[in-house]
């Protein structure tokens, strides 16, 4: 590990000389894993193997079967790593089961979260990206890496997905001008986003009724947010979670949509708005993310005193004098 100041600034000219200076590298990916991340992590994992450097991928949770298609562009490789990466990953916490293995030793944080938390020796981010994967996608050509199709749909997959297929507020003319050079590569992007945003399984279908069932409306509409427990959730694959939080705001008039989730020792809120800034109320609860998309933590509470906290925070948010529908 190498010995500069923590949390250092970098330019991305400057991370491209550092990952080409280095040989052996582990690229991490946050925990609850989601397009982004393993965008990023099997992208820039194969654009280095092209460079003839040994690099794998490391996450707390598997790869969900809507994500298989990545490791297309990956070789699997076995050595003791050197330098150690971090794509996507706003604060050490998000390591999950790897925080205690990695956490004080990452190298070089690449990040676009606004709520980023310094923890590694080297950092770049852009909190203006709509994706992580727009990052890595320049980070790979400062590389000077071969592009081919399987790594174009890696990256393609981060920017889709954090951008819920170019349909939020996040999405920008860079946003659309990269993937439009992603698919020059030749890639099947109708097959893929079919894969990433309409197939869903029985079991998915059957958790968007039970959330539909049981939201809670607040803030005169405004606000709808729901439950769900480990029961539920166990009866589910990860794949069939993944993307569930943009659901109450797709309702006509909801500007704040919230899905708490139960985990081993704690309640996970995701956060997702229209105009509504959710970074500032997550952040008031230790949280954080984006502007119209963040997350935040609670422990040692009940799903009612958690809905009543957040009900009261997003009222003030919206300017809202009664948590009532």
């Amino acid at each position: 590990m190498n010995n500069l100041n923590r949390a250092a600034n970098i330019s991305l000219e400057e991370a491209a000389k550092f990952l080409l200076s280095k040989d052996r590298i582990l690229i991490l990916s946050h925990a609850n894993p989601d397009g982004d991340t393993f965008g990023c992590s099997y992208g820039l994992c194969g654009a280095l193997q092209k460079l003839g450097k040994s690099v794998k991928i490391a996450c707390a949770d598997p790869l969900p079967a809507n994500f298989f298609h990545l490791k297309e562009a990956v070789r699997e490789q076995d050595f003791e790593e050197e330098t150690v990466v971090s794509v996507d990953i706003a604060d050490k916490s998000l390591l999950g089961g790897l925080e205690k293995l990695y956490g004080d030793k990452v190298d070089l944080a690449i990040d676009h979260h606004l709520s980023h938390v310094p923890f590694a020796r080297l950092r770049y981010v852009d909190d203006e990206a709509a994706a992580c994967c727009e990052i890595v996608y320049d980070l790979i050509k400062l590389l000077g890496a071969e592009i081919d199709k399987n790594i174009a749909q890696c990256v393609y997959t981060g920017i889709a997905t954090d951008t819920g297929c170019f349909k939020y507020a996040n999405t920008t003319r860079l946003t659309h001008i990269k993937a439009g050079e992603l698919m020059n590569y030749g890639f099947d992007c109708g097959e893929l986003n079919y894969r990433l945003f309409d197939m869903k399984s029985r079991a998915r279908i059957k958790l968007e009724q039970f959330m539909l069932a049981h939201l809670d409306f607040f803030a005169e509409g405004k606000g709808a947010i729901v439950a769900l427990n480990k029961e539920l959730l166990n009866n589910v694959d990860s794949e069939d979670i993944n993307g569930i939080s943009a659901l109450p705001r797709m309702i006509e008039g909801v500007d704040v949509g919230i899905v708490l989730k139960e985990k081993e020792d704690c309640w996970k809120a995701s956060m997702r708005s229209l105009k509504a800034d959710v970074q500032k109320i997550c952040k008031k609860f230790g949280g954080g993310g984006h502007l119209n998309a963040a997350g935040c933590s609670f422990k040692n509470m009940t799903a009612e005193e958690i809905t009543e906290k957040i009900k009261a925070a997003v009222c003030r948010e919206l300017g809202s004098e009664t948590a009532e529908q």
